[in-house]
């Protein structure tokens, strides 16, 4: 008996050590992620690589600390390209060597092409960017509560700023190479119904994308990846990028790897205008010299004016800051000097392209994986030094003052889908204080920075080469923090930061939970005597192995890319939510039960596994309100 009693813990550690000492999983929303300007650390270097051979060299080095295997780069001049190569392999397993004509899944990259043929068609007379976009397209069922004062327009949908959901679960992978954008748009329309007032704040939306390829289809009267091609693509010398993968680019395309070091799988992306290019350095940097060029030297494709729009937030009613978001294209204020472009990111990729226009210089950085940040950031600077070496940067205004923040504390009120809102409501904010030369920022539970004002009434962070951050009042007068995609309301500090300890305490105890159930099963083993009833202690347990297991079963789906579909994992993890609920709840039960019994333990023996009951049990209550207890993944 004691002998078998001895097995539990052991079995306990166990599988608590494969949910928690694997190789880290890649991130949650890796699958989706390809969107925002990176700039959190500033981008120099001390020493500037002086040639072309030192800079593969540093570059290289920095791929073999962070265990990235390739990374293609174009440096591009007002003349063309400066250099154009690879660094590295594409592919692990073969070793070809990393080329200037590697083939990289760009995401967001397709969104700053679709965004010229959009303009291509507006220059044409053929669309209209801020007419109502069910004017445009009748038939798409966007749901709107504000439909009769503010309409969903084309411009909101390029500029995130329509109020969308992003894409839901079981619509992200498709089994069509070209699925129609039309099929695309059929597969959850639950995306498309708008959760704050249009034009009032940012909420990337991989959608917007897909329905701006739809109004491409209707102006042109053709599919949007064969327009694209011929008026956008082709005048700029770009023969073999596309949409689809072709057996032109197949033989090229390089592995994408997850932060274990496992290739991903080549899945379909359903949303293909908003992720789904296939290009390599070679083709991008004909698009980052052409935004050098402004297009002189190239077949008309698009105007001077469409051009300046582009790069321009517009949907917006607050004054704008350097690194606004236009048409897929944003401000980027790392650098130590100005630039502009856009970020890209699918499983196993990370794509970049930014160009300076008062240089004339741009580069364009490819990495087949999308989870070495670090490496991300260093590469980008040294880029930027090569290019810039020798030329005097722009010295950074400052300003004595800037728009007071009019709250001390802002939440986070723009979550990017709503199904991960609640949880990124609760957790993420920030505390402002004045002092003498600006704004000291408190992220909850998290870095503090500080801030400094700018001529334009925002601020920007000392390393930063414009302005970052604003201050001002929403339409309804609250007060607002604007921070790149970020959008912040004035709300009670004390609430918010009591909440974040609660959902922290609740997470600290479920990781805990086995660890101590391991624990005291083990002194009762060897000690021969029941420390704690068998009830007190597993229900506590079982409840912290299941909300260790679902990420773990929820990557898998990503991975397999079964999240939209009925599949074993897919029901395993709705099982799991509803098995973690059971749990909790009889752990509380459980914990009531043996407070009322007569003999029952001590209450400094008890407190834990009471702790753990309400605060595992309240944590159930606060999932399922939010959709997650029973969630089914292929039907959200």
């Amino acid at each position: 008996m004691h002998g078998r009693r001895a097995i539990v813990p052991v079995v306990v550690l166990g599988i608590y050590a494969y949910l928690t000492c694997a190789p880290e999983l890649p991130r949650l929303r890796s699958a989706i992620e390809d969107d925002m300007p990176h700039a959190s650390e500033t981008l120099e270097v001390a020493a500037p690589p002086k040639t072309i051979e030192e800079l593969r060299r540093r570059i290289e080095a920095i791929l073999e600390r962070d265990h990235v295997p390739g990374a293609a780069i174009a440096l591009v001049g007002r003349d063309g390209p400066i250099w154009i190569g690879g660094v590295g392999v594409r592919d692990r397993d073969t070793r070809a060597p990393m080329e200037a004509n590697t083939v990289f899944r760009v995401g967001s990259l397709s969104k700053s092409i679709i965004a010229l043929a959009v303009m291509r068609l507006v220059d044409e007379g053929k669309l209209d960017v801020d007419r109502p976009l069910r004017e445009i397209l009748p038939d798409v069922g966007i749901v709107n509560p504000w439909e009769d004062v503010a309409p969903v327009t084309l411009a909101q949908c390029l500029e995130h700023t329509a109020g969308f959901d992003d894409i839901r679960f079981n619509e992200i992978f498709t089994d069509d190479e070209r699925l129609p954008v039309s099929e695309a748009l059929r597969l959850n329309s639950r995306s498309r119904v708008v959760r704050w007032r249009p034009g009032t704040r940012h909420g990337y939306s991989n959608v917007g994308y897909t329905l701006a390829a739809r109004a491409i289809e209707v102006a042109s009267g053709e599919p949007f990846d064969v327009y694209v091609r011929r008026e956008i693509l082709a005048p700029m010398g770009i023969a073999d990028a596309d949409f689809a993968r072709t057996s032109a680019l197949a033989p090229r395309i390089a592995t994408g790897y997850f932060e274990d070091g496992t290739a991903v799988p080549y899945h379909r992306f359903a949303h293909r205008p908003a992720g789904g290019l296939l290009a390599s350095a070679e083709d991008l940097a004909k698009v980052v010299h052409f935004w050098i060029a402004r297009g002189d030297g190239y077949p008309r494709i698009v105007s001077a004016a469409s051009l300046a729009r582009i790069e321009r937030s517009g949907t917006l009613p607050y004054p704008h800051l350097d690194n606004d978001y236009g048409f897929a294209n944003y401000g980027d204020v790392a650098h130590p000097l100005f630039s502009r472009g856009h970020d890209g990111g699918m499983p196993g990729f990370h794509s970049s392209i930014r160009y300076f226009s008062t240089l004339g210089v741009g580069y364009v950085m490819l990495l087949n994986n999308n989870y070495a940040f670090r490496g991300y950031f260093q590469i980008r600077s040294l880029l930027y030094s090569y290019l810039t070496q020798g030329r005097a940067t722009v010295p950074v205004a400052t300003a004595a003052t800037s728009d007071r923040p009019g709250a001390e504390y802002f939440a986070l009120a723009n979550p990017r889908n709503e199904l991960f809102g609640f949880f990124d409501r609760a957790r993420v904010g920030w505390v402002i204080n004045e002092t003498a030369s600006g704004l000291r920022v408190f992220e909850l539970g998290g870095a503090s920075w500080n801030l400094v004002p700018t001529p334009d009434g925002g601020y920007r962070a000392r390393y930063e080469c414009g302005s970052s951050v604003r201050f001002t009042t929403s339409h309804d007068g609250t007060p607002i923090m604007l921070m790149s995609f970020l959008y912040a309301e004035a709300a009670a500090s004390l609430p918010a930061q009591l909440r974040y300890m609660a959902v922290s305490l609740a997470f600290a105890l479920l990781a805990i939970a086995p660890l101590w159930a391991a624990g005291v099963l083990a002194y009762s083993a060897l000690r021969r005597r029941r420390v704690l009833p068998a009830s007190l202690v597993m229900w506590p347990a079982l409840a912290g192995l299941c909300c260790l297991a679902l990420p773990r079963v929820l990557m898998a789906c990503f991975h397999r890319a079964v999240i939209g579909t009925v599949h074993p994992l897919t029901i395993a993890f709705c099982a799991l939510t509803i098995l973690f609920a059971v749990c909790s709840t009889a752990s509380l039960v459980q914990s009531v039960r043996w407070s009322l019994r007569p003999d029952r333990p001590r209450l400094l023996v008890r407190l834990f596994p009471m702790s753990c009951g309400l605060a595992f049990f309240c944590l159930t209550l606060w999932l399922g309100a939010n959709g997650w207890i029973g969630l089914r993944t292929w039907a959200w």
